[in-house]
């Protein structure tokens, strides 16, 4: 069994307004060490198998397409548990032990979101169009 931990956040350059409440609230009971306070979700998840890279790819779809908005959320997934299944050819012990290493390393995933860029299309050929159709 794979144990996935998705950890969703706003993002650094999005203002989170319950994070504001909670470090104001925090600063009124007299702590004023907290500057800075953020709100998000812990989603944990308990899959079956154990092929942690089939469990990786499908838990990044996961995060991607309904955990997360990647437009204002970024999200960290770490998985525990299963080991990635044994292969038959002969490996080195240090391969085994980098890929237990990768196994239990938390992904910091950031959706890359790039806005699109509309063409201009310039006047003088939106005239030229025009007064095509209104010679016919």
């Amino acid at each position: 069994m794979i144990r996935a931990q998705v950890i969703v956040r706003p993002r650094a350059s999005i203002f989170d307004p319950q994070g504001d409440a909670v470090c104001r609230a925090i600063q009124h009971l007299g702590v004023s060490t907290v500057k800075q306070a953020h709100v998000g979700k812990c989603i944990e998840l308990e899959l079956e198998g154990n092929d942690l890279n089939k469990a990786r790819a499908q838990l990044e779809t996961i995060c991607k397409d309904l955990l997360s908005n990647p437009v204002i959320e970024d999200y960290v997934l770490t998985l525990k548990g299963a080991e990635p299944p044994k292969v038959k050819a002969a490996s080195k012990p240090a391969a085994k032990k980098a890929v237990k290493k990768a196994a239990s390393r938390p992904v910091a995933k950031k959706a890359a979101s790039k806005p699109v860029k509309k063409t201009k299309v310039k006047k003088t050929v939106r005239r030229a169009a025009v007064k095509k159709k209104k010679g016919k």
